[in-house]
């Protein structure tokens, strides 16, 4: 006998929901957010979700925090996909049925994204565009496309993300698709801000927020706003960073997009601490650790805190600094942040250095240098060597801070980082 829909979709929410939450906490969730609407748990349908997963996100944020709520949110999300292609099986030769699969599996593929299972995701993507084609239908074929290539994006894979956002990039210019020239765009600038390659990551994300613009998605033109203002800050540009940065304000303000929100902060901040203005950076630190809260987002409060405590060390609260640092690591493994992971790191080797813990500070900067290895980003690798460099010169070893610095150097030259090029040379000259 075939299993019913609504016992087998109840569950599978219980199951996701005890999962993350604990048999306890998200037994109750599901049972008391199944009444409050007045849904009988034991007969939801798949229609039900539409209220449901809404609620349940809402519910479990606060205590559970937003990266849980996220991810419970997009397990439902692919749940529901799953449950509407089961319903549809035997029907998947109907020709007339290929626009309706080909937005199913989109949504699918970009469920399984954002929960981490990127063989499902790529798996989906690849049956979207399959019908797409069938059923011409140009839209979906270019978010197929750019669904596959930001999966090879977040495994690190950047020629062959390039290769599919560039197809999806073309398959959207074709059908003059804008949602899908901004997002393409907006990525292939991201990918090339990454690669340091700044002239053409503001090439890439002029095409995306022109394109964005004419889409109204404020969300979308503030979030590509925040990718020129990593730009300009890279390169050294502060000001026109600072401004690009506030410019995205107002517009996430607008959508109460408190993720991004903390995430502008974050970056204002790390602009006034680069001009060395380190009370308005503290300030920036703590106004992107309090929309963080808001919403319970542990990424965010450790990116904050290892920021901020690079400005508390520039005002020789060494110890503090440290604390803070060690504390966002401890927040941020568990997410697999490479880049905060990193970050984390190497506040507390700076901190060390600046104590004269001398073994302390060369083993967290060898663990620092080797996750950076991997991340391949030239502008974090001359970052890096660079203070240790200086590391060194503090030691009294000035040949060895010296072949350090002038290999940073190099690297900074390369990818024209102004400010960090100038700083460098400076010290080198003394």
């Amino acid at each position: 006998m075939i299993e019913q829909p609504s016992f087998k979709l109840a569950s599978e929410i219980r199951r996701i929901l005890t999962a993350e939450l604990g048999r306890e906490f998200g037994q109750t969730v599901f049972v008391t957010q199944c009444s409050e609407l007045n849904i009988k748990s034991e007969e939801l349908k798949v229609g039900d979700l539409i209220r449901l997963a809404p609620a349940i996100i809402r519910a479990i944020r606060p205590s559970a925090g937003d990266e849980t709520a996220q991810r419970v949110g997009n397990q439902i999300k692919k749940l529901k996909v799953q449950m509407e292609l089961e319903t549809l099986k035997g029907k998947e030769g109907d020709p007339a049925m290929s626009r309706r699969f080909a937005d199913m599996y989109v949504t699918l593929g970009s469920a399984c994204h954002a929960t981490g299972d990127f063989d499902e995701a790529d798996k989906a993507f690849r049956n979207a565009i399959r019908y797409a084609k069938k059923a011409d239908y140009p839209l979906k074929d270019a978010e197929a496309h750019i669904g596959i290539g930001l999966i090879f994006e977040r495994n690190d894979k950047w020629d062959d993300a390039i290769e599919y956002l560039n197809k999806g990039l073309s398959i959207s210019q074709s059908a003059d698709y804008p949602l899908g020239i901004a997002d393409a765009s907006r990525w292939l600038g991201h990918l090339e801000w990454h690669r340091s390659n700044y002239d053409r990551a503001l090439e890439w994300l002029e095409k995306g927020l022109s394109n964005a613009e004419r889409t109204g998605d404020d969300s979308l033109v503030g979030q590509i706003m925040i990718e020129f203002g990593l730009v300009y800050s890279d390169r050294g540009e502060l000001p026109k960073a600072i401004e690009w940065f506030s410019r995205s304000l107002p517009l996430l303000e607008g959508v109460r997009d408190y993720r991004q929100l903390s995430r502008i902060y974050n970056n204002i901040g790390d602009s006034h601490m680069q001009q060395k203005e380190w009370k308005k950076a503290l300030e920036h630190f703590e106004k992107s650790e309090e929309y963080a809260r808001m919403i319970n987002n542990q990424q965010f409060i450790g990116w904050s805190l290892f920021n901020s405590g690079e400005a508390l060390l520039n005002i020789n609260e060494i110890d503090q600094a440290i604390d803070r640092a060690d504390t966002a690591l401890k927040m941020l493994e568990p997410l697999h942040d490479t880049m905060g992971v990193q970050g984390s790191i190497r506040i507390q080797a700076l901190g060390y250095a600046k104590k004269k813990e001398w073994a302390k500070a060369e083993e967290m900067f060898s663990r620092a240098m080797e996750i950076t290895e991997g991340m391949a980003s030239k502008y974090h690798k001359g970052q890096l060597l660079f203070d240790i460099g200086r590391m060194h010169r503090d030691k009294g070893d000035k040949k060895k801070a010296k072949t350090l610095l002038t290999e940073a150097q190099a690297l900074f030259k390369e990818i024209g980082a102004k400010r960090l090029l100038a700083e460098v040379t400076e010290d080198l000259g003394k």
